[in-house]
């Protein structure tokens, strides 16, 4: 959140700690960072004009945040996503549905808005609610280089603490 004279704005979680540029309108505030921008209504002193799309990395692993702001995001985001909060809350409960929203979030930031709304628009014609049920949006396709000395090795995932017994074999020189 930027506060611009009194009045907070939602920004990118990307922004965090970084410098930002405010321009202010008549109407409006755009705020710039990184080569983009955001673009609110002019807010009253003591208000805030929140878009919660700005904060879906976040809201994806905390699902009780997704509970408190779900009929908002739910708003934001649209078609398909209008009235699956009901459906979801009325088929597993408000904390499970929590939960499910949360996945899909989660989807969304990895796999991108249209993939999911196209997953979510075809669970949906076929009266498929659940999201273990929910058609996968497929792999993120990204082009990567691999030297042909690595091609053959298969890494299925990966964690940062994987690598900590390399740290400590020598004495944690590298610590």
């Amino acid at each position: 959140m930027v506060r611009i004279e009194g009045a907070w704005y939602s920004v990118p979680s990307r922004w965090a700690r970084l410098n930002a540029t405010a321009y202010l309108g008549v109407d409006d505030v755009r705020i710039t960072c990184m080569g983009e921008s955001v673009t609110h209504p002019r807010a009253r002193f003591g208000t805030r004009q929140v878009r919660y799309r700005h904060y879906l990395p976040e809201l994806a692993r905390k699902p009780h945040a997704v509970r408190q702001v779900a009929p908002e995001l739910i708003a934001e985001l649209g078609a398909p996503w209008n009235g699956l909060w009901g459906l979801l809350c009325g088929t597993h409960g408000e904390l499970e549905a929590a939960r499910v929203l949360a996945r899909l979030l989660g989807a969304v930031c990895e796999h991108g808005e249209e993939r999911v709304r196209l997953a979510l628009e075809a669970a949906i014609a076929q009266h498929r609610i659940d999201a273990a049920e929910l058609p996968d949006p497929g792999p993120k396709v990204e082009n990567v280089a691999v030297p042909d000395a690595l091609a053959g090795y298969v890494v299925e995932a990966g964690r940062a603490c994987d690598y900590d017994h390399l740290l400590l074999a020598d004495g944690g020189a590298h610590e």
